[in-house]
Formats: C-alpha cells, structure tokens, sequence
C-alpha cells in the first residue's frame, strides 16, 4: 500500500486525493473478503506524511464574488436578449441562496430524472418576497428533509432576487415539472453552460476567469455576511453548512485584517 501511495504523488499533488484512492482500495479488499493485516497503518500514514512534507500543496479557491462583481456582471449582459435574462436570474439566485450547483442546475440529464436541479415548482411567493425549496443537496442525500430559503425583494435594486425572477419567467413559460433555469427553446442550462457563461462574463468585466467558478458566489455571499457582521451561526445556518467547513468560504482581505487590529489598538497602547 506504501508503494500504491508512492505511485500515485507522481499524478496528485494533494495528500487527500492520494487518501481516497487508497480507501476505495481498502473498501475493494474488504468486498471482496480478504483481510487488512498486512497493511501496516503506522507505516503508510508516516509514507503521506513524508509525501506531503515532499510536496507541499496549496488548495485553490474560487476567488468570491462580491455584491459589486455582481453589478459589474451585470453591466455586460443584454436584457433584451431572453438567454441572458435567464443566466441573470441564475446567477442572482447562486449568490443570495448561497447555493451549491447541485441545487441549482444538473450536469446531466440523469440529473434531471434524479431531482438534482432546481425545478420551477421548487420557488414560491411569499408576499413580495420568494421562498425557494431544495429537496437534494450535499447535505440532503436520501430527501430525509427539505432546505427552505427566503430571497428578500429589494426593490429597485438591479441584484433583486424577485425582480430577476419575475424577468426569467415572462420569456420563459415553465411547467411546475420543468427545471427552472431553461431557456426559450427549452434547453436546459447544465453546469458547463453554466460555468462558460460565468467565466464570459468575469472576462469581460477585466478580471481572471481562471479565478473564478461557481462556488464563487457562494464564497462571496459568506464573505459579504461575515463583512457585515453576520455571526458564525448564521451564516452557517443560510448555508446549509452541516460543519465548520464554511469558515474556508470566507475570504479575510489584509485590510480586513488591519481593522481587527485597530479595533483593540487603544488597549494595546499604554502611556
């Protein structure tokens, strides 16, 4: 198992890619009833340990998405063109629900039969403002429950939720059954649209696209509540986040950094 490690930090540059492989191959072993004796664990973790010290890997994350990215987003899309209605409203909806694409939009068509998208039925008026149900997610694997999410209407403002969504269904005429980001001759936006549409976009607007993804807006909506003191718990609550793993969604600026630091510089200066 020590060499199968060795072997495989030739392709992955990451201990816990290396991980994985190695348990699926301890679970085949166990399928197929034979033992895991020989399989010395001391040796094997201080074997990835010594891969990891070898070479040293920095996770990349998609950079986030801020309110004013957002804008800026939608500075470059044509409203008189229905497609860009519906990615608009798309990416509306990614931001405020913080949502994962999973919950948005399939990857495929078996996606689709799966439930694994969102679907026109799932969003409901409450009042002025809309409720969006997700039945499947990472977190809801087996439908033991039901994520409901609010989406405020803010009026005026070009990043309104209720607007985008109001907009998306005049061009185009949905079935409750239907996914709900369709354009007008009823293909169905995949992730891969999806994430070519982002991308045109962020290029467009002069930034990286390479930085960017669509768990972009979902760094960016953590970011932006922890920015406006949103605490802990809530956050984690919108995001439907089951452990402490969204404090790697939220990006801290050194300008962040430095009004921490300012905030007790009276308690650190003595006279």
């Amino acid at each position: 198992m020590q060499l199968y490690a060795q072997f495989l930090s030739r392709s992955f540059k990451s201990v816990s890619s290396i991980r994985n492989y190695i348990s699926g191959i301890r679970t085949v072993h166990q399928l197929l009833g034979y033992g895991l004796d020989n399989i010395n664990s001391f040796i094997l973790n201080l074997t990835l340990k010594g891969i990891k010290r070898l070479n040293p890997h920095c996770v990349k994350q998609a950079a986030p998405i801020s309110p004013l990215i957002l804008s800026q987003i939608y500075g470059t899309l044509d409203f008189s063109c229905s497609e860009d209605i519906v990615y608009w409203c798309l990416f509306v909806f990614a931001f405020f629900l913080l949502a994962r694409k999973s919950n948005l939009v399939p990857s495929s068509k078996s996606d689709v039969k799966k439930n694994h998208c969102l679907f026109r039925k799932n969003v409901q008026y409450s009042g002025d403002n809309l409720v969006v149900c997700m039945n499947w997610s990472k977190t809801i694997q087996f439908g033991e429950r039901k994520l409901w999410t609010p989406l405020l209407n803010l009026g005026d403002s070009i990043l309104c939720p209720v607007k985008a969504f109001k907009n998306l269904c005049k061009v185009v005429h949905h079935e409750p059954d239907q996914p709900l980001f369709i354009l007008e001759n009823k293909s169905v936006i995949t992730y891969n649209k999806f994430h070519k549409k982002l991308r045109y976009c962020i290029k467009k607007i002069g930034l990286s696209p390479m930085d960017f993804s669509s768990h972009s807006f979902r760094r960016g909506f953590a970011t932006f509540a922890f920015n406006e003191n949103i605490s802990s718990d809530q956050i984690q609550l919108l995001g439907d986040w089951k452990s402490d793993a969204y404090k790697n969604y939220i990006s801290s600026s050194v300008d962040d950094k430095f009004e921490i630091l300012r905030s007790v510089q009276p308690k650190l200066m003595f006279r």
